[in-house]
């Protein structure tokens, strides 16, 4: 079967270090085309990662009738506008995380692929690492018994400065920037997230948003959620548990280049090892699973549903840290 071809809107370090080379080694995917305003370069991209075609707006990527879907990897305030334009268009969406400035947004961008028949797809990558989809194994096969609390957690040092956009009012910060993936690994192992209690705070850095949060969440079936992101605290540190009434699973760590998961249980612990991905190809599993949701007609593993729940948490976690109280997450429907 002939290769899905992509092109890609956005020519910044996301792009290079992730999205362009998991498709150049992709057996099912291929790069043809990348956007870029300044056309200089957008061609210097391009002649990088294989000498596609480059265009210096995205509305002429999008008229390229050789691209079939596009990944965008621009800054959040663009995201819900490129998804509408592709599916307007016709082209299938890989969305770059987090999927939209709130939930919103992103039922708009569901709802119009979907009327426009093509497949969207959230790069939360971490869903396809091998560390989760073995944890998600043996949960399926009972090995730590019923859930009854999930964890996630990311530490590091963060210097961005004035005039960044990471740091951009309602588009930035801790949580839209680096919470978001570890909120939906969460999700992936708690299930529907129903009630949110947060700290939202800016802690040491002179940011006009949040460096640290902090969130404890309630699922429909009693599980407990809890997630911290401190982005002031060196170095780098990534991970998840899973406890259950039989053991628990920790991934230490969440990062691509993750080799192994801990079982802790009454007879003792017991390391399990996975393959890791290579480096710099750790968007290529979720690359090939969405070609494969395209050609099957089935959604992607990183659905723009897991978008949805994970933004409608954010949502929840901002409202709470404003008015200091639980607040409840939008259902979906």
């Amino acid at each position: 079967m002939a290769k899905l071809r992509f092109g890609i809107i956005g020519c910044g370090d996301i792009a290079a270090n992730s999205f362009a080379p998991s498709l150049l080694k992709s057996e099912h995917a291929e790069l043809v085309a990348v956007c870029r305003r300044d056309l200089e370069k957008a061609r210097a991209f391009a002649a990088r990662f294989g000498g596609c075609a480059a265009y210096a707006g995205v509305g002429e990527l999008m008229e390229d009738p050789a691209v079939e879907a596009v990944v965008v990897s621009t800054p959040t305030d663009t995201h819900c506008s490129a998804t509408l334009e592709a599916a307007r268009l016709g082209k299938h969406v890989l969305c770059e995380k987090p999927m939209a400035h709130n939930a919103a947004e992103c039922r708009g961008m569901i709802e119009a692929c979907r009327a426009a028949g093509v497949k969207l797809g959230v790069a939360y990558r971490r869903r396809l690492f091998p560390q989760v989809v073995k944890a998600r194994e043996l949960i399926a096969q009972g090995r730590i018994g019923r859930v009854v609390c999930a964890r996630t957690h990311y530490s590091g040092w963060s210097a961005m400065g004035e005039g960044n956009w990471r740091i951009a009012p309602k588009i930035g910060g801790a949580m839209m920037e680096m919470a978001v993936h570890r909120i939906e690994v969460l999700l992936n192992f708690a299930g529907q997230p129903v009630e949110v209690a947060a700290l939202v705070e800016t802690v040491h850095h002179g940011w006009p948003v949040d460096d640290s949060d902090a969130l404890l969440l309630r699922f429909a079936d009693g599980v407990i959620g809890l997630h911290s992101t401190i982005l002031t605290s060196p170095p780098r540190r990534d991970f998840a548990q899973i406890d259950g009434t039989e053991g628990r699973l920790i991934i230490d760590s969440l990062e691509f280049g993750g080799a192994s998961l801990r079982f802790e249980g009454n007879a003792g612990a017991e390391e399990i090892g996975v393959t890791p991905l290579e480096s710099p190809y750790f968007d290529l599993p979720m690359i090939d699973d969405f070609v494969g949701a395209v050609r099957q007609g089935r959604e992607p593993v990183c659905g723009g549903l897991a978008g949805y729940w994970t933004q409608a948490v954010v949502d929840a976690a901002f409202q709470s840290a404003r008015e200091k109280r639980h607040v409840a997450v939008e259902p979906w429907g």
